[in-house]
């Protein structure tokens, strides 16, 4: 199963999902579950002029049929409480879609998290989850994220590149692809020249001359010219290791066609590698490209999974 969470009730989330959901098949739709609030479920179709009606576990709109979940009763957020609901029905080989939320609408424990990944870390008592971004045949990976740019150097090390790297191998060869090669970049400009501009990358070397017997590691590199060592022809896996290192390229690459990716847990979770748009939600004008993107790679890995089960 494909569980779906509904995200910000003021977001373009349902938006997007609910008119990439209406282009699968009829085969295709059977696989997702949405969980998600009636009343905000309600709100988004009128916002489409869509012709709807909302059953108990199904929702039928423009000669589309949704299984959902219903989360009437607010408990803390509604993307909480979505996220709570699919978490509680989800099971090994299901897969988790996120629909965009907010940094102030996820709290686990009565704790504010900074965002999907850091709540299912805090779920899942978890703190190397990885936040991986994947378009097409481009992938990469952040070794550290969602933390101040001073705390990077602190955080790198061997055992830490070691486990993020390893997760996400074999996350891949689960999931997607086996991987080939890992391209490395280093922290600091030009991988810290020899120690002339700072120390940083020592771990990043040590780490690099460490044999892994399923893919090449190669690097570090630069980070400013990591992405020119890609090879079309090969399957490899970019490893940045700071958020805005990593992302500028990719984001100005695919725009919003791209997957937000945490690997290591029980199933595979992804979302859309954009925002909630608040400015666009209820003017029916969102860009769903990057959202049907996702729902296409769901299927692909459904079908890998349920395939490999037999």
């Amino acid at each position: 199963m494909i569980y779906i969470t509904q995200g910000h009730e003021r977001g373009i989330g349902l938006e997007v999902f609910l008119k990439s959901f209406s282009l699968l098949n009829s085969i295709q739709q059977r696989k997702f579950t949405l969980v998600v609030n009636s009343n905000t479920l309600k709100e988004n179709l009128e916002n489409l002029s869509a012709e709807y009606s909302i059953h108990d576990s199904k929702v039928t709109y423009n000669s589309n049929t949704l299984s959902i979940i219903k989360i009437d009763k607010l408990e803390i957020t509604q993307s909480t409480d979505s996220l709570n609901v699919a978490l509680s029905n989800i099971s090994k080989n299901d897969i988790l879609l996120t629909l965009p939320t907010s940094k102030d609408q996820l709290i686990d424990e009565s704790i504010l998290q900074k965002g999907y990944t850091e709540f299912l870390r805090s779920r899942f008592s978890n703190s190397n989850l990885c936040m991986v971004f994947k378009a097409y045949e481009d992938s990469t990976l952040l070794i550290t994220d969602h933390i101040p740019l001073k705390d990077v150097p602190g955080k790198i090390s061997t055992d830490l590149l070691k486990s993020k790297i390893n997760t996400t191998i074999h996350g891949f060869k689960k999931y997607f692809f086996p991987l080939e090669e890992v391209l490395l970049a280093g922290v600091n400009p030009h991988c810290g020249e020899g120690g002339l501009l700072g120390d940083e990358d020592k771990s990043i070397f040590e780490y690099s001359k460490i044999e892994n017997k399923e893919v090449k590691i190669s690097g570090p590199y630069s980070g400013d010219t990591l992405h020119f060592h890609r090879n079309p022809s090969k399957k490899q896996i970019k490893v940045y290791m700071f958020h805005d290192q990593g992302l500028p390229q990719f984001k100005d690459k695919f725009r919003t066609i791209g997957l937000n990716i945490t690997l290591g847990l029980p199933f595979l979770r992804m979302s859309v590698d954009h925002g909630t748009a608040f400015e666009l939600y209820s003017k029916n004008k969102a860009d769903f490209s990057g959202c049907y993107y996702m729902l296409k790679e769901a299927i692909k890995v459904d079908r890998k999974l349920q395939n490999e089960q037999q």
